[in-house]
């Protein structure tokens, strides 16, 4: 029921800046970067002391990000906060 609060928050949070399908199963969100490659977006990001990952890890497409929504609701909060930022 927490991951799916969380997942939840999440998605309607990052709804007009990203385009992100809604997962079934885990806790993670995996959305397309809204410029540049997923890696190019994850560098800005980790700039920004915000760790995601590049989708590239896990598809041979380097579109998307990975974030994860296994942390604390404080967490996830800044995460919102950095990823709109960056949008």
């Amino acid at each position: 029921d927490e991951y799916r609060r969380r997942r939840d928050f999440l998605l309607a949070e990052l709804a007009e800046e990203y385009e992100v399908t809604k997962p079934g199963g885990a806790f993670y969100l995996f959305p397309r970067a809204p410029w540049g490659t997923g890696t190019e977006f994850v560098s800005r990001a980790i700039r920004e002391q915000l760790l995601i990952i590049p989708g590239n890890i896990f598809s041979q497409r380097d579109t998307h990000f990975r974030i994860s929504y296994a942390a604390a609701d404080s967490v996830i909060e800044r995460g919102i906060e950095v990823l709109r930022r960056i949008a």
